[in-house]
């Protein structure tokens, strides 16, 4: 006998299955909430002064802008879920641990973030940095993040970090922050010793006897950045004397200069971190006359994993300016003291072991170009 439908045997089956997953999603959402209350949390303070809450043991950080992401790297690597603007290419100085993390954009001058992909990390805490300008004002942009991401804390931090020398208090805050003290203090010893070093060497150098530097940017190297320019910072750090008189080009900096006045400057050492232009600039005419060229004083600074003056700037640097001393002043800095220095740099703070020919390729490109 064929069986009959039954509206009411039906409509029970619905009403238990509806009960049961019902049952489920109540299970679910209250292990969600559990999960959230079960993680310890403690009160903080950021360096602006706002009182926040975080988990006791961070362990998922996004920063706002490239310095601040190296900065978290270099202390605590474990600890970055994302990079702000770093494309990791082949033969890369870095474990895949960590060129294998996602690229989220920065909040800097180029503007390239996106709230909904960093919210998708989920993050426990979002580091923005702030500024304060000639009148005391303080930047807008810690409010304006955490309007943005609600309920993950945003960490204001000072941006003067972005500076190869300064930013001590920023890295002890950070140490604390994320439970590395030793690794911050290590590194603030380090460029400590570095710094120190540079200013005991070229402070006696008369000035008639300073050696006179173009940072050439850009794949032609006619854009540049004058002396006060965070951009070339490492010149003036270590005793040169940047020839560019041009105006600062606020952000992004790379003022625009002619082959004109490249030539009346006449620098006898030309830095770039631009490699098509350093391929190029021996076999170019128009570069022919400058004294950096006739005399084989044109240098490619070292960008693997990050550059070494520039783009992105921040303590990182600190090897950038012995690497520049190196350059400019290599009877007071010599070779082996440079090479000690970055092969315990990259260990201690890149995390990562440069093997001997790696070492050479890093710091003389020249020789291979000039061969």
């Amino acid at each position: 006998m064929d069986k009959k439908f039954c509206p009411v045997s039906s409509f029970l089956l619905i009403l238990i299955l509806a009960t049961a997953i019902s049952g489920c999603t109540d299970q679910t959402q209250q292990s969600i909430v559990q999960q959230e209350e079960s993680v310890e949390t403690v009160e903080v303070t950021d360096m602006l002064g706002r009182n926040l809450t975080v988990p006791s043991e961070i362990d998922n950080v996004v920063t706002a802008t490239g310095p601040y992401s190296i900065l978290v790297y270099m202390l605590a690597p474990e600890k970055l879920a994302a990079w702000n603007t770093f494309t990791p290419a082949d033969n890369m100085h870095m474990d895949e641990l960590y060129t294998s993390l996602p690229v989220v954009g920065s909040w800097g001058s180029a503007q390239t973030a996106n709230y909904e992909t960093v919210i998708s990390l989920n993050p426990e805490i979002v580091i923005e940095g702030y500024t304060v300008n000639k009148k005391g004002q303080i930047s807008e942009q810690v409010t304006e993040r955490q309007e943005k991401f609600g309920s993950i804390p945003v960490v204001a931090i000072n941006g003067s970090i972005i500076a190869i020398e300064d930013g001590d208090d920023t890295i002890e805050y950070l140490g604390q922050l994320l439970d590395c003290e030793e690794q911050a203090t290590e590194f603030i010893n380090f460029r400590l010793s570095v710094i120190d070093n540079i200013n005991d060497k070229v402070e006696s150098i008369p000035d008639d006897e300073k050696v006179r530097v173009y940072y050439a940017e850009g794949s032609t190297g006619l854009k540049t950045d004058p002396s006060g320019s965070l951009h070339s910072e490492v010149i003036d750090i270590c005793g040169g004397i940047n020839v560019a008189d041009c105006q600062v080009t606020p952000g992004m900096g790379m003022t625009p200069v002619s082959i004109e006045q490249v030539a009346e400057w006449n620098p006898e050492v030309i830095l770039t971190t631009d490699s098509e232009f350093y391929n190029s600039i021996y076999s170019d005419p128009l570069w022919a006359n400058i004294d950096a060229v006739q005399n084989g004083r044109v240098y490619l600074a070292p960008q693997n994993p990050f550059c070494w003056i520039d783009r992105p700037y921040g303590v990182h640097r600190v090897i950038g300016a012995a690497w520049t001393a190196n350059v400019l002043y290599p009877e007071l800095f010599p070779d082996t003291e440079l090479e000690e220095l970055t092969t315990e740099f990259y260990s201690q703070f890149f995390h990562y072991d440069l093997n001997n020919e790696e070492l050479k390729n890093l710091l003389y490109p020249e020789e291979e170009a000039l061969a």
